[in-house]
């Protein structure tokens, strides 16, 4: 009995686009710094869009794997910083953005429209949001002000950025998919 295994390679045109957008999502993270940011981290940033792009023109797999690598260079970004245990980092940076490329499944299954984008976008950040949520009542829970509670905190001091933050990548997206729409065609 033979067992094949399917090798897909990469052009270097692909690995190109990705580590631009990679490069791209790293800076739109880094201005986003001048923006006031929370005691315990985040704040409104649109850094997600490049990786919404990949997602949508290179698929899934790509979507996913961009995410974790720019939260692992989000994460350098902010000098691993650990505020009560060493999986927070691993959860708030690495799965909350790489969940962002499940965004992917959105272009898979609907019409390709500037509508459909921002759908994705939304998507990928209420996924981002979700991991945040859970990362508070679990790991974060240490900082619930004494009398409330855990999961209300956590989802207002994480709504407080990430809705803001998923309205604008919902808009930009749209804006961008609109004017650019021959430009980000999924590769082939």
């Amino acid at each position: 009995m033979s067992t094949e295994t399917k090798i897909t390679h990469m052009t270097t045109r692909q690995m190109t686009e990705i580590a631009i957008l990679i490069a791209l999502a790293t800076g739109l993270e880094y201005l986003s710094m001048v923006m006031p940011r929370l005691p315990q981290g985040g704040s409104i940033s649109i850094s997600i869009l490049p990786i919404i792009v990949l997602a949508y023109r290179h698929g899934l797999k790509i979507g996913v794997i961009s995410g974790l690598i720019f939260g692992l260079i989000n994460w350098m970004l902010v000098g691993f910083v650990i505020y009560v245990h060493w999986i927070e980092g691993p959860v708030d940076y690495i799965l909350a953005y790489g969940v962002v490329g499940l965004a992917a499944l959105v272009f898979k299954y609907k019409k390709h429209t500037a509508t459909t984008f921002a759908i994705a976008a939304a998507i990928g950040g209420l996924l981002r949001f979700i991991v945040h949520f859970l990362s508070g009542i679990t790991i974060f829970s240490v900082f619930t002000p004494e009398g409330q509670s855990t999961w209300l905190y956590s989802l207002t001091y994480n709504a407080s950025y990430m809705v803001p933050t998923i309205i604008l990548v919902a808009i930009l997206g749209f804006i961008i998919y609109t004017i650019m729409e021959e430009q980000l065609k999924p590769s082939e």
